[in-house]
């Protein structure tokens, strides 16, 4: 098969819910504009913003930052260790040899520094590890950004997390979460910078394409922690359906995206970075960009008394997370030492 668009070359790429198949060259020209594209049409960046590119070793983060380096951006990566053994050291590897390759130093936190490495944590409070990363990484994300005078945070989600959340909100009519789901997220005078999601445009499996023919080394293997996530289960019901309909994803995600759409009616910006909301069981399915406290419209942000990161409550949802780790582990060494 030739490539669609050189009528020369032997197509690498196939990509059904475009009609078309690209050569390597033509479809790095594709993927960069589907980028491009999204950034325009949503006004998610300009020249003029500092990035902070949140990167977690895997392909949609790795490639994102490679592409917004391509474009000119001015940006950095941030890598933050979650503590799960083995997986995060392979991470990390990935991370600082891409970045070295570009002639970047990432910044990286280390959860284990900061006393609360996500295996750990979840055994402490008895909470589901991925409810734990998100609130930690949405904390460390905004913190990092703010700190470093960055004016917009840029995450990996792709068109599959996208669809996938929006699904699981559906299912669950999450009318708050609905009302704020979307690739940018305001910032706030209260201390919340901008986060966009660049990829709401590509599939995984185009931003996996990209990444393997840029000869990009990521993490091939998903998150041990992840295993009962519930977004896998609306990503694959999603897949079947794509596999039977190409495009599907992309026409159910543009049409939830148009200002006409009723569940966008009365969005409001998100005022905070905090979200430990999310119900047990993992509905909906909530990623690292949502807000804390959703029950409290028109309220005035305030500073965490704690950290001075921005929250609704008294204190922010990491350090209440942190104390009730700190209590645990302190209620575990009292029970040893009888």
């Amino acid at each position: 098969m030739k490539c669609k668009r050189c009528r020369r070359a032997e197509a690498a790429v196939d990509l059904p819910s475009h009609h078309a198949a690209f050569c390597p060259d033509c479809f790095f020209l594709f993927f960069r504009r589907q980028v491009t594209e999204g950034i325009r049409k949503l006004r998610l960046l300009s020249p003029r913003d500092r990035v902070l590119v949140c990167v977690s070793g895997g392909k949609d983060s790795l490639v994102l930052w490679d592409v917004l380096i391509d474009e000119g951006y001015e940006t950095e990566g941030l890598y933050i260790d979650l503590g799960i053994d083995g997986y995060s050291d392979r991470s990390k590897e990935k991370v600082l040899a891409y970045a070295a390759s570009r002639g970047k130093t990432p910044i990286v936190v280390e959860l284990a520094k900061e006393g609360i490495p996500i295996p750990e944590a979840a055994r402490c409070v008895r909470m589901q590890e991925c409810a734990i990363c998100g609130t930690v990484k949405r904390y460390f994300f905004n913190r990092v950004a703010a700190e470093g005078k960055f004016t917009v945070v840029a995450t990996g989600h792709n068109l599959d997390d996208e669809t996938a959340r929006l699904l699981g909100n559906l299912l669950h009519w999450q009318h708050g979460h609905l009302a704020r789901q979307h690739p940018l997220l305001p910032g706030s005078d209260e201390g919340l910078v901008r986060k966009v999601k660049p990829l709401w445009r590509v599939s995984e499996v185009e931003t996996a394409a990209y990444g393997f023919l840029k000869g990009i080394d990521y993490v091939t293997e998903e998150c041990p922690m992840s295993e009962e996530a519930t977004s896998l289960v609306y990503k694959e019901a999603l897949s079947r359906i794509e596999d039977r309909m190409p495009g599907t994803r992309i026409v159910f995600y543009k049409g939830f995206l148009d200002p006409s759409n009723p569940l966008r009616k009365g969005a409001q910006p998100p005022e905070s970075a905090d979200d430990d909301s999310t119900p047990a069981g993992g509905a909906p399915y909530a990623d690292a960009m949502n807000v804390e406290e959703a029950g409290a419209p028109g309220g005035a942000a305030r500073a965490c008394a704690s950290c001075g990161a921005p929250t609704y409550t008294e204190t922010c949802s990491f350090c209440r997370l942190k104390e009730r780790v700190r209590v645990a582990r302190s209620q575990r060494a009292a029970r040893v030492s009888r």
